[in-house]
């Protein structure tokens, strides 16, 4: 089966940002840098269905949640976007340089927000995925001497490693834990019978079951950090909290005016919203 059978052919879900009306107080706090080239640079690992993922039709335009929820951005501040894609855990030390923001379905974490701003814009939880049957019989409530594909950089390594270490100091079988530079290589090894499981973003797995024809089924993590929701968030350099506060300002003018709410629920996932974007957002991790 090929990767990008996961990505599936969504176009036709994708939201139309022309009848968004241009907020000249919002645009005129921009950075002399991107109004002078009317564009905003978006650095994003656009393997990641449904939110940033390269089309079917060309293999090159990039579609998603997050590239409509950047179209709605920009157009509310009168410039264009740039997707780039980028490796996911090359994003966040090229902010500021080589992007100006980071918009790749991130996980707000303590960790990041040592190196980098964010800007929580949507409330998500995890979902694991397996082979339809669970012909290897996969637990979500005690998986450890498991094979588990992951994507690499992403919260889900980090705390998938916890739990091996976890397992380990309960006295039973490690993980075989198996990284891969994107999710659709994590869910295509499941797919495949490579790995037992692979756990991400709820949406993002719930999308790819929907898109896999029967051959993958999710799961629900029972308890412990994999079953909490926290908040995705766009990053921005954290020198520059002009730009980290225009861009919070923008989100709250978008969910004050429903074209933020009409572009989750335009992907199926409006249980994923929020009422409020905010800075540098208080998290548990």
């Amino acid at each position: 089966m090929a990767a990008s059978g996961f990505a599936g052919n969504a176009s036709a879900q994708d939201f139309d940002t022309s009848g968004i009306k241009v907020d000249s107080a919002l645009a005129a706090r921009l950075p002399e840098k991107i109004k002078k080239a009317g564009v905003i640079v978006i650095g994003s690992d656009t393997s990641y269905a449904p939110w940033e993922y390269l089309s079917e039709k060309d293999g090159q335009t990039p579609e998603g949640i997050d590239v409509d929820i950047a179209d709605a951005l920009a157009a509310k501040l009168g410039v264009k976007i740039e997707f780039q894609t980028s490796a996911f855990d090359a994003i966040l030390p090229a902010l500021g340089t080589k992007y100006d923001l980071g918009v790749s379905a991130f996980t707000v974490s303590n960790e990041r927000m040592k190196a980098v701003n964010f800007v929580s814009y949507s409330d998500t939880g995890s979902l694991w995925a397996i082979k339809s049957g669970n012909p290897t019989k996969f637990d979500p409530a005690d998986f450890c001497g498991r094979k588990i594909a992951v994507q690499s950089g992403t919260w889900h390594e980090k705390a998938i490693n916890e739990e091996n270490e976890t397992c380990k100091k309960a006295g039973k079988t490690g993980m075989d834990i198996l990284p891969f530079g994107t999710q659709t290589e994590a869910l295509t090894r499941v797919a495949a019978g490579g790995a037992d499981a692979t756990i991400s973003g709820s949406s993002t797995i719930g999308y790819a079951a929907k898109q896999s024809s029967g051959q993958l089924e999710t799961v629900k993590a029972p308890s412990g950090a994999l079953s909490e929701h926290g908040p995705n968030g766009i990053a921005v350099a954290k020198s520059d909290m002009e730009l980290t506060q225009l861009v919070a300002d923008t989100i709250n003018a978008l969910i004050a005016d429903g074209t933020y709410k009409a572009v989750f629920d335009t992907w199926g996932v409006g249980s994923e919203i929020v009422t409020k974007a905010e800075v540098n957002p208080s998290v548990k991790d």
